[in-house]
């Protein structure tokens, strides 16, 4: 009895039927996972993509266009997706519509190629979207993150809810080899990648400020879990960018924990700390508005509360303000 193993394009085959015909292609390979839109769905080192497995209500209502959320450092969709733009390298490509769901089934579109990456924000990814009848609205925004909404050309919302799209990708399909109004070759700016590579590195700092402090180096204040705000919150000292715009200092001695209003004064440099003795001096168009200098020059020449739990590495950086 003969078995077909090919993966033909239209083909509709559940995950499992998929899978095993990718082992008897690719027996000295892993095994495809369908936990994520990449297989494998994480690979911090490794830039690899074996497939991609879309859905229509998540991923996007066009066949050869992507639109990815959620991605992170561990699952590094956007250095592979930005590794196979540049190697015009090809990866397997299956697609599950809602009525092909309700089946448990995904439809094999093939191999495919990445022809393009773009910002939401772009003109670039309004204008294709645009010649094809839909539009990408931002809907709301936070400091971490951007909920966006796509409209059909019935102005039907496309999602269920709006999604946080990080960054779109334009597929070379065997059925749509060139698409349209976008330049083959685009690639993302420095705006998306650090939105996504540093968010996961800004809580680690984050946390890791906290462990070391625990409370307003300057007061002593402690963060409590009984508030829904920070009343104490990690920043920078150093906030240089290194060449692809991201923070070239991350590491745990570039960071103080600052009670929110101190920190918000520290990072505008209307606060600073003596690097040699710890005290707390403000600027002097700070300590002449007569609105703030009550509230603050309890502080004004006070040394800082937690200033022996400050490394040698902090204060050398609080030196290098100067």
């Amino acid at each position: 009895m003969r078995f077909n193993y090919d993966l033909l394009p239209g083909e509709l085959l559940t995950f499992e039927e998929i899978a095993l015909r990718y082992t008897q292609q690719h027996p000295d390979e892993k095994e495809l996972t369908s936990r994520g839109l990449l297989s494998p769905s994480t690979s911090y080192r490794n830039l690899i993509i074996r497939a991609v497995f879309a859905q229509q209500e998540i991923n996007s209502p066009l066949e050869d266009l992507l639109f990815v959320s959620d991605d992170n450092e561990r699952k590094n969709y956007l250095r592979r997706f930005e590794h196979y733009l540049k190697n015009q390298q090809a990866f397997l490509y299956f697609r599950r519509t809602d009525e092909i769901k309700k089946e448990n089934r995904w439809k094999v579109v093939g191999e495919t190629r990445v022809y393009a990456m773009l910002d939401p924000h772009s003109a670039e990814a309004q204008n294709m979207l645009a010649s094809r009848g839909f539009k990408l609205v931002l809907m709301r925004q936070n400091e971490e993150d951007e909920y966006w909404q796509l409209f059909d050309p019935q102005a039907h919302p496309c999602f269920p809810l709006s999604r946080k799209v990080q960054f779109l990708v334009v597929l070379s399909t065997p059925q749509h080899k060139v698409p349209i109004a976008v330049m083959p070759g685009t690639e993302v700016g420095r705006r998306v990648k650090a939105r996504v590579f540093q968010r996961d590195s800004q809580a680690e700092f984050s946390a890791a400020v906290k462990a070391r402090y625990g409370a307003c180096i300057i007061t002593g204040t402690r963060l409590t879990e009984r508030h829904s705000w920070p009343w104490v919150e990690a920043c920078h000292i150093d906030t240089q960018e290194n060449d692809d715009g991201f923070l070239a200092d991350n590491s745990v001695d570039n960071g103080l924990f600052l009670r929110s209003d101190l920190q918000r004064l520290f990072i505008n440099r209307m606060l600073s700390i003596d690097a040699e003795t710890g005290q707390v001096l403000f600027k002097s168009q700070l300590e002449s508005d007569d609105n703030i200098n009550p509230f603050y020059q309890v502080l004004e020449g006070k040394t800082c509360a937690l200033w022996d739990a400050v490394p040698p590495g902090t204060r050398q950086r609080l030196r290098n303000l100067r």
